[in-house]
């Protein structure tokens, strides 16, 4: 059993939450078949000379004859770029996914309007002013919104920022994170989480290595990318759960709930006024739980992978202020949770590992209960456990040898 701590009062939750709780149940977004492919960001592991990182696509429709198998990549002719993240969901036909390689400080934009043969369409290779990209956000208008980790060093701390891009890559617009009121504070802008409908955005400060950085999250008003406050995460005096906010996701009742690196969680209320306000809701225990990564959120479920306790947590959110946990699924032991990705026609979960363990796996998720298991069929070809692997010697560009994935997303799901 995970040991938790749980702190507030009961949230009384509106028709409004709860109905959306329902349309957003996991079985698809209304129109939409299930995904056929999945598109993985992978890095080459051992970095020979010749090798390079990649895009890889699984196929993942389970009528096709080459189901669970490998069957294309667009590889970017560099190692040791560190594919990261890319946008969450495959952007509408006709525009590029945007993905990081973090260590390149670059931003690749990918091609799939043939979905079996990805290609590099343009990369983004500086933003001025900042450096480091790392999360991305598709805006209603095609454009994007991307977290950037560092300034250019002129300023005390050094504090990231955000950047606006055309859907071709074209930089728009930046704005640099840093407030007057927490001067010199190091704001590593990380993820972030936008609602068109309150016209809000939610970033997070986080490192990419072991720097010691500010614990805040910061509330920006859309339409003009303007900083509306920065809040502190409120220090715990037992445990370093409040560290690290990392992702962020809104709840259908305007508020938002927040997930940090060392498996603190928290609400945010207030984000349609000038006064928005942070609480802590759960922390889970310690040393076990660290490394609490890219979370799913499916109607009133949170499915968090937890690096250090080798498990993807479900917990039930239909009230925020009193979340409990609906069901825990554990992999191999050398499986690293760390990244959940939803197919938006189907009840399928990607996920990837921060391990040793090289593979793609696939989970299904029933949100009548909360309960997630293995998609046990998604395996390849003669092979004894679930799962596609990436530690292997051959690819569709080559002998390159082993890879490690990072991101991944479903995509394209053909509308009627």
């Amino acid at each position: 059993m995970l040991d938790v701590t749980r702190s507030g009062h009961r949230l009384l939750l509106a028709t409004a939450f709860l109905a959306a709780a329902i349309a957003g149940c996991g079985r698809g977004e209304r129109g939409t078949e299930p995904a056929k492919y999945l598109y993985v960001w992978a890095g080459d592991a051992d970095r020979r000379p010749g090798d390079t990182d990649f895009l890889a696509v699984i196929d993942v429709d389970s009528a096709s004859p080459t189901y669970a198998q490998v069957i294309a990549t667009a590889p970017i002719g560099a190692v040791h770029t560190m594919p990261h993240h890319t946008e969450l969901t495959v952007p509408a036909e006709g525009r590029s996914l945007f993905a990081n390689a973090f260590m390149a400080n670059r931003t690749y934009l990918f091609d799939l309007s043939d979905p079996r043969a990805p290609r590099i369409s343009t990369t983004i290779d500086s933003v001025p002013g900042f450096r480091m990209p790392h999360s991305y956000v598709r805006l209603d208008d095609g454009t994007v919104l991307t977290t950037l980790q560092f300034g250019d060093g002129k300023q005390a701390g050094d504090p990231g920022g955000l950047a606006l891009f055309s859907p071709e890559g074209a930089l728009l617009k930046t704005v640099s994170a840093a407030d007057p009121a927490f001067p010199g504070e190091r704001i590593r802008t990380y993820s972030l989480e936008v609602s068109p409908a309150l016209d809000r955005f939610i970033t997070t400060s986080t490192p990419m290595d072991s720097e010691r950085t500010a614990d805040v999250v910061q509330v920006w008003r859309l339409r003009d990318l303007s900083l509306i406050r920065t809040i502190p995460l409120p220090a715990s005096a037992t445990d370093s759960a409040w560290r690290y906010p990392f992702e962020a996701r809104f709840l259908p009742d305007g508020n938002a709930f927040l997930n940090t690196w060392n498996c603190g969680f928290f609400l945010l209320t207030g984000l349609d006024g000038s006064s928005p306000a942070i609480e802590p809701i759960l922390s889970l225990a310690h040393p076990r739980n660290i490394g609490c990564g890219v979370p799913a959120l499916v109607g009133h479920y949170w499915i968090m992978p937890v690096g250090e306790a080798r498990q993807f947590i479900v917990l039930d959110v239909a009230d925020p202020r009193r979340p409990r946990i609906a069901s825990v699924l554990a992999p191999d032991t050398a499986f690293v949770p760390h990244w959940t990705s939803l197919d938006p026609g189907s009840a399928r979960v990607a996920l990837t590992s921060e391990g040793t363990d090289k593979r793609v796996l696939l989970a299904r998720f029933d949100s009548t209960n909360g309960l997630l298991t293995w998609d046990e069929g998604f395996k390849e070809a003669g092979a004894t456990g679930r799962g596609v692997s990436f530690d292997r010697e051959r690819w569709p560009h080559g002998a390159t040898g082993p890879a490690v994935p990072h991101a991944a997303v479903f995509g394209p799901g053909r509308r009627p």
